[in-house]
């Protein structure tokens, strides 16, 4: 579980020495520029723990309150000492450097860090994969046509209990071809792809879902679409993900907006819900494989999308409000072919 800020022993510890050093001084000799000299380089120790523990933010937030500190010291020194005085104004740009420095080395790390993880979850995944395959599909399917004779033999009562089965089993079948995929991607087959023509096929193979759920698909498409490079049968994977989280996200009667945009060697679709929204402490783990918001789900669908589009040199972000909908945003580079 996660500790507050003011819970971590780190905290604690730049603060006190940020104030330890301020007291040293403004008590230093007034006359004696060496105590003034070695306080003021002293500084430089909590701002760079303060970035290297919280990032860019600690190290901006701790040089600042530094310099705040530092400036009425070198105010009322500067009659007495005005050479160290001066020195001692252009020592703050200092201090912001090398907290911001700090802070986006430490940020990058902790990016490259996470990296490293997921890497890692994969290739557990993939070893888990080989087994389940042969563990778990092969006695699915001889259940389902268990199931499927005996809801076709029988009536009332047992037929309905058969049927419920059927349906069951194919969800857990497609937990497994999930699961499966996400450990195992397949190459990427780059051709000319429309994106347009890949979200028109991903509308008609939802149109039951559409339909059953009343739905309104709204399309935006640009006049003069360029084509780009990628996988039509991948993205046509990740664009079903994100188009059926946002239908299964909204309720009976709402609207998911689809939008294709390009600009220079970026090309951005949009698919967009106003269903009810995130919550933020959801939100940053919604890539997560296995985390799922909705009840009876895997878990799988974004963090195979946001596989894919990594994969194609792009990105993937989600942005949500609470009552207001959520949107993900596909961002793909190049163009033409």
């Amino acid at each position: 579980m996660n500790r507050s800020v003011l819970q971590q022993p780190e905290f604690w510890t730049t603060v006190a020495a940020v104030v330890v050093l301020t007291i040293g001084h403004y008590a230093a000799p007034t006359h004696d520029p060496f105590w003034h000299d070695i306080f003021r380089r002293l500084y430089y120790l909590p701002i760079i723990l303060a970035g290297f523990r919280y990032g860019l933010k600690g190290g901006l937030v701790t040089s600042v309150a530094v310099s705040v500190m530092f400036l009425p010291h070198v105010a009322m020194t500067r009659t007495m000492l005005e050479h160290q005085a001066s020195e001692a104004v252009f020592e703050i740009p200092l201090y912001l450097v090398v907290g911001a420095v700090t802070g986006v080395l430490s940020d990058r790390q902790r990016q490259a860090d996470e990296s490293l993880r997921r890497a890692e979850q994969l290739t557990t995944l993939g070893e888990m994969a080989a087994g389940m395959a042969h563990e778990v599909k092969n006695p699915l399917a001889a259940i389902r046509s268990s199931a499927q004779i005996l809801r076709d033999r029988t009536e009332g009562k047992e037929t309905e209990l058969a049927g419920i089965v059927v349906g069951e089993v194919d969800r857990l079948d497609k937990v497994v071809k999930d699961f499966l995929e996400y450990a195992r991607p397949a190459p990427i087959e780059r051709e000319p792809v429309r994106l347009t023509q890949v979200l028109d096929s991903c509308v008609e193979l939802l149109a039951p879902v559409v339909r059953e759920r009343s739905v309104a698909i709204n399309r935006r498409w640009p006049a003069d679409e360029t084509a780009v490079r990628g996988d039509p049968n991948q993205l046509r994977q990740a664009f079903l993900n994100l188009m059926l989280n946002a239908i299964q996200a909204i309720q009976p009667g709402g609207s998911v907006e689809l939008a294709v945009s390009q600009s220079g060697s970026e090309t951005r679709v949009v698919v967009r819900d106003n269903g009810p929204g995130i919550p933020a402490d959801k939100l940053r783990h919604v890539f997560e494989p296995f985390f799922t918001t909705k009840v009876g789900g895997a878990g799988l669908g974004l963090a195979i999308a946001q596989r894919i589009v990594a994969g194609h040199g792009g990105r993937l972000l989600l942005e949500s409000e609470t009552g207001k909908g959520t949107t993900a945003t596909v961002i793909l580079p190049g163009s033409g072919a």
